[in-house]
């Protein structure tokens, strides 16, 4: 390269080039983002969505919504920096169901732009810094090559003040893998933590569940048949693995002195300072150029990145001039985290600008808690909360939905027919409050469906806030005393269900559902039948006769339950195994239903409710009773306490205090002509930065 005939900065091997002082780089509008001028050739993105940005982006603010996404396109193949915060999560209560929100704070992270004078725009920082990842592993996005077969200059422009020390630049892993350990709420395991057999939880785009584990098969310890002599174990990498060799940092110690720090091969931290003190101030060009001792000759991508780590020489400059030599310095390059591609984006092939990286301080996981729609609220509570309407999801049969409000339904809280044994003194019954609900015939003749008073919707009145990709699961202790006929004035048998439901304005898959029939139709006994050789729960076998309505076990044939034995819960239909129908009067009978909202869809606003049917009206002033009526779903967000304080928090948790200006990285390592080169293009062509750039410098070799 011929300097004397080049009239500006290196441009040759020139990947990322932020400048400040550029609109195109940063202007007011962007606020603190910035954006590189320049692109490196091998530079490519496609139309990614990248539904599971939040997972990872919500630890360092660039997103205040976990379960947010972004789209990339071809187009983005520059560079950009965001200015890192954290977020403050206000999660709901058990009675709240507005769902998580979190507020991106940056206390404790300050960045002020310096707009004025003659030295151009910049950022002072005072704890906070910018931050960006060149590329996702598992994705066609890669705006930095991972491993530099020709080595790496990073040249930064900086005002060094009296103060000034702290991390100004670092590269590769900015936290490890806050997926591995597992976290309990959003991961289920079934077996032990040493041998693991099952996974269910939170599930990301990808449909993989949130943690670091893959499916290995291993044998088993003895088996009768040889084909079964394998079976499948979830196994994870230490957390160490993943941080070797994948995270450097350069700083300035409070003595003004040059400083790197790195993860070696075996997990360790590796940190060195330069012997003698940096005398400039005010605006200061500070060049590391790594330079490898030997090329790696192969073409195969996968070669070239497994390939052995080398050494090679690593200089420090101040202002064109070299100050520090390191001449068997290892190299450094990045890798992914072991997890799925979705779990870690933005975590490994990181830049750090003016800063290091809080590691995991701030990361967040999702965790159950269950809510509360009623649960022993007064009568005022019942009203205000409760409304009713005609079947939000109705058949041929029926009536288009409408929330118009339906009378006939009386609400109370009824706190004298039932106790609860007082948990310090057995002997001590205290009144139990549930919900009252009769059928006072008081229907009017208009927005009743099917046969007059035979439908009844009674619905939660407020929009409950869900989350796609996890399983939700409502329960409601139901109580017939008498509120279903048994028989209509004509005599024939009166058919009876009540179920819950949920509707919104997104497709729902109801994964299981325990509804209440009364009695049991043909149909139903059908398909009790086929639910499994001993669909009972005492685990023996029973036949319900349609024509003559009883009940016979075994194969004696005896008659053990009369016609009526459904109608008082003699028949174990309570707690079945698939868990469908559930029948009888004068007893508890649980109604439940498992459901998901469509995948990748995130947050969701649905109606949730019990559908009263019959195929005829209902008895009069007769009561049903609910009681703890909730919901439970994976949709809060807690930290873990296992992932504060890791290594990379312990060693990088450092920022630069000082001003930062502009930041090239080079795919390259520079020569001293080369880097002498900018730092005397900067002080020539902006005058007013009064760059010293000497003549001549003692170099030391370290």
């Amino acid at each position: 390269m011929n300097l004397e005939c080049l009239k500006g900065i290196i441009t040759d091997n020139l990947a990322i080039q932020i400048d400040l002082t550029q609109l195109k780089s940063w202007d007011l509008n962007t606020g603190f983002t910035a954006f590189s001028l320049t692109k490196w050739a091998g530079a490519v993105s496609d139309n990614i969505n990248l539904l599971d940005f939040g997972l990872t982006e919500f630890d360092n603010g660039r997103t205040n919504i976990m379960w947010s996404g972004i789209t990339l396109t071809p187009k983005d193949t520059l560079f950009s920096m965001y200015r890192i915060g954290y977020n403050v999560v206000q999660n709901p209560t058990s009675g709240n169901t507005s769902g998580v929100t979190a507020t991106t704070t940056y206390s404790g992270y300050s960045i002020s732009a310096v707009t004025s004078g003659t030295s151009g725009n910049y950022f002072e920082l005072n704890g906070g810094y910018l931050q960006g990842f060149f590329k996702l592993d598992g994705y066609n996005y890669e705006l930095l090559p991972s491993r530099y077969n020709n080595g790496i200059t990073i040249e930064t422009l900086v005002n060094l003040h009296p103060g000034s020390s702290g991390i100004f630049y670092m590269m590769g892993l900015r936290a490890e893998d806050k997926y591995n350990p597992y976290f309990s709420g959003e991961t289920i395991t079934g077996g032990t933590i040493g041998d693991i057999t099952t996974i269910s939880g939170v599930n990301s785009s990808e449909d993989n569940y949130l943690d670091a584990f893959y499916p290995v098969e291993v044998n088993r310890k003895s088996f009768s048949i040889w084909e079964d002599r394998k079976k499948k174990e979830y196994k994870s990498s230490p957390q160490i693995d993943n941080i070797k060799s994948n995270a450097i940092a350069f700083s300035l110690t409070t003595d003004k002195r040059l400083s790197y720090k790195y993860i070696n091969d075996k997990g360790l931290i590796v940190e060195n300072t330069a012997p003698t003190p940096i005398t400039a101030t005010g605006f200061t060009m500070i060049a590391i150029a790594f330079t490898p001792n030997n090329t790696i000759n192969t073409t195969d991508p996968v070669l070239f990145e497994c390939a052995p780590q080398r050494t090679g020489k690593l200089v420090f400059y101040i202002n064109g001039r070299a100050q520090w030599i390191l001449p068997e310095f290892p190299e450094y390059f990045f890798k992914a985290l072991k997890n799925q591609k979705e779990k870690q984006i933005g975590v490994p092939y990181s830049i750090s600008w003016g800063g290091g990286s809080f590691g995991l301080r701030y990361s967040y996981h999702y965790d159950y808690q269950k809510y509360g729609l009623y649960t022993g609220e007064d009568t005022q509570y019942i009203n205000d909360n409760f409304w009713v309407q005609n079947n939000p999801l109705p058949n041929e049969c029926e009536e288009p939905a409408s929330d118009k409000y339906l009378p006939g339904l009386a609400f109370s809280a009824d706190s004298s027919t039932f106790k609860v044994v007082d948990k310090c003194d057995p002997k001590i019954e205290n009144p139990l409050t549930v919900m009252r609900v009769e059928f006072t015939g008081s229907t009017g003749t208009t927005g009743m469906t099917g046969t007059s008073a035979s439908t009844y919707f009674i619905k939660f009145n407020h929009p409950v806030s869900v989350l796609s990709n996890r399983d939700y699961e409502i329960n409601l202790p139901f109580f017939n005393s008498g509120f279903f006929k048994n028989y209509n004035n004509n005599g024939y048998e009166v058919y009876n269900r009540a179920s819950i439901v949920v509707y919104g304005t997104v497709d729902i898959d109801i994964i299981s559902e325990t509804q209440y029939a009364f009695p049991l139709t043909m149909t139903d006994i059908l398909s009790l039948q086929n639910s499994g050789l001993h669909p009972f729960p005492d685990r023996q076998e029973y036949e319900y006769i349609y024509l003559n309505h009883i009940m016979y076990y075994g194969a004696t044939g005896l008659p053990v339950l009369d016609a009526n034995a459904y109608y008082y819960g003699l028949i174990p239909l309570s707690n079945l195994s698939n868990g469908n129908l559930v029948t009888g009067e004068n007893g508890w009978k649980p109604l439940n239903l498992v459901f998901r909202t469509k995948e990748n869809s995130g947050q969701q606003f649905i109606y949730i409710g019990l559908l009263l049917e019959s195929s005829d009206s209902f008895n009069l002033n007769v009561p049903i009773f609910l009681n703890d009526f909730t919901y439970r779903g994976a949709d809060i967000l807690v930290q873990d306490p296992r992932k504060d304080n890791l290594l990379i928090q312990q060693n990088f948790d450092s920022s630069f205090i000082g001003g930062i200006q502009k930041l090239r990285v080079y795919n390259q390592g520079l020569t001293p002509a080369e880097v002498l080169h900018n730092a005397l293009i900067e002080k020539n062509l902006n005058p007013t930065l009064n760059l010293k750039v000497s003549k001549g410098g003692r170099i030391i070799y370290g």
